[in-house]
């Protein structure tokens, strides 16, 4: 039996948007260098959610309900897992 993912539990899947589309509006808003992940560790973050059973419609986070692609963007971002940080540098 193949396990389903349910939609946003938001929307219930009524936004409709890729997960190209979400890093494109996640690296055009502004935010300080100083406080930017660089891209090497932000692509490693998104890689980690990309494997993770919490990931949805490859873009919201079951855990907490964000886009990973922004949540992954701040140098300070963390994986918000209870079992703990999937984003350790």
């Amino acid at each position: 039996m193949i396990e389903t993912k349910p939609p946003c539990p938001h929307c219930g899947g009524a936004a409709i948007m890729t997960a190209a589309q979400a890093v494109n509006l996640a690296t055009a808003v502004p935010l300080e260098p100083s406080l930017r992940a660089d891209r090497a560790v932000y692509d490693a973050r998104l890689e980690q959610c990309a494997s993770c059973a919490a990931l949805r419609e490859e873009l919201l986070c079951a855990w907490c309900g964000c886009f990973v692609q922004f949540r992954a963007r701040p140098k300070a971002g963390y994986c918000p897992n209870p079992t703990g940080n999937k984003w350790q540098e």
